[in-house]
């Protein structure tokens, strides 16, 4: 891996702080977000609309199973920030993009790695 210095400014670096924090305010309001509850035994629902909670539970578990997996890079590249090794290549060592890390400011590698 090279030893390579990230090209970016002062300005951009704190610029995609900003994005990446904003991300995690974001992530964790969604994740606080009460999930739907479900029917009370005693109330009759029709077959379909039960299958229909059941679809609807299972991808509010997929959202928070993602959004989970998102905090996590998110907070990765926080701690590179804070680290100094912010957008440099966990595989090469070679800086990443600027543009890149607008698009993905939780990028760990260029596109073409």
């Amino acid at each position: 891996m090279a030893n390579a210095q990230s090209p970016l400014t002062d300005t951009q670096r704190e610029e995609l702080r900003k994005k990446l924090e904003d991300e995690r305010r974001r992530i964790q309001q969604v994740l606080r977000a009460p999930a739907d509850t479900a029917p009370a035994p005693d109330q009759t629902r029709e077959l379909e609309e039960l299958a229909q909670r059941e679809t609807d539970a299972s991808r509010q578990l997929d959202v928070a199973a993602r959004e989970r997996a998102l905090l996590v890079e998110v907070e990765h590249a926080l701690a590179k920030l804070a680290a100094g090794t912010y957008g440099l290549s966990e595989t090469t060592g070679d800086p990443i993009p600027y543009e890149r890390l607008r698009a993905v400011p939780w990028a760990r590698q260029g596109v073409d790695e």
